[in-house]
């Protein structure tokens, strides 16, 4: 793992996560009996610059949550003409459409953090990944589960915050995730963000980085962003909530939140979004044909 910068106790609040949406309509999964989906869409052309026949490529963008991963993608894919999909958003509406249907029989206990999945509600949450998928066909990601659009907005609830990382340790709930993922990924020209890519969803991809930042500052980032001031009651609820979320994604026993071992470590503690843009674009486009 190469590092490209030290951190500091320097905070910067334009480094937040805005996450992309759109309205187009989707086309729905029709479950199987054993309530998989049957993916049926056709595959879209590949996204990017292939002039001169350079071939398209994947650039994977992980770290912990509040990192700025999303920001930072949506910038850096449009640079290169690609399209973005933040994987997150994927756990995200399996989250918010279990929530909403009632999947989840402990709920109350589950946001309170006392509770467990049972093995019911886990089966009928595979059932749901299984029905998740992604349209890149305008450039910006839609996530729909079983038949329903998901915007952005819906998905950064508290209660969906509280649940999503108990939902995304589900060993069957990732497997089926990543395949949307990994197909999503080989269609080229994309810009994946999340906290898994470059280790394990893809691998493959040419162009790995992580970004990081203390919990500290990504819980400030947070609170500015929903509006709140520094040292209130919601800043010190965000730093909670992202020691917590820290803790279950790096200590999960499939797939856990760590960087690949050749992805490029940007500490962005002390960065502004575009230094944090301007390192990745630059480190592609050197090690690469993509313009």
């Amino acid at each position: 793992m190469r590092r490209d910068c030290t951190s500091c106790a320097a905070v910067d609040s334009h480094l937040v996560r805005a996450s992309p949406s759109c309205k187009h309509s989707r086309r729905r999964s029709t479950p199987t009996r054993s309530g998989r989906a049957s993916r049926t869409r056709q595959r879209p052309p590949r996204i990017g610059n292939q002039d001169g026949g350079q071939p398209v490529t994947q650039i994977a963008i992980d770290g912990p949550a509040s990192s700025g991963k999303s920001s930072v993608g949506v910038r850096v894919a449009a640079s290169f003409g690609y399209g973005f999909l933040d994987t997150g958003l994927l756990y995200r509406a399996v989250t918010r459409a279990a929530l909403d249907g009632g999947v989840l029989g402990a709920t109350g206990a589950l946001l309170e953090g006392t509770g467990t999945i049972s093995a019911g509600d886990a089966e009928k949450l595979v059932q749901l990944a299984h029905l998740a998928d992604v349209d890149l066909e305008s450039g910006s990601a839609t996530i729909v589960v079983d038949g329903r659009p998901f915007e952005a907005s819906e998905l950064e609830g508290g209660d969906v915050e509280r649940a999503v990382a108990a939902i995304a340790a589900i060993p069957e709930v990732r497997a089926a995730l990543r395949s949307v993922q990994r197909e999503t990924a080989m269609r080229g020209g994309v810009v994946l963000a999340g906290r898994d890519i470059g280790t394990v969803v893809y691998p493959e991809a040419l162009h790995k980085f992580f970004l990081d930042a203390s919990a500290e500052t990504r819980a400030l980032r947070r609170a500015i962003q929903r509006g709140f001031a520094e040292g209130s009651e919601e800043h010190q609820e965000a730093l909670r909530s992202l020691i917590a979320r820290d803790r279950e994604d790096r200590g999960r026993a499939v797939a856990p939140l760590r960087a690949a071992d050749d992805a490029l470590l940007i500490v962005t503690d002390s960065l502004t979004l575009d230094d944090v843009v301007d390192q990745i674009v630059q480190r592609v486009r050197s090690s690469s044909h993509v313009a």
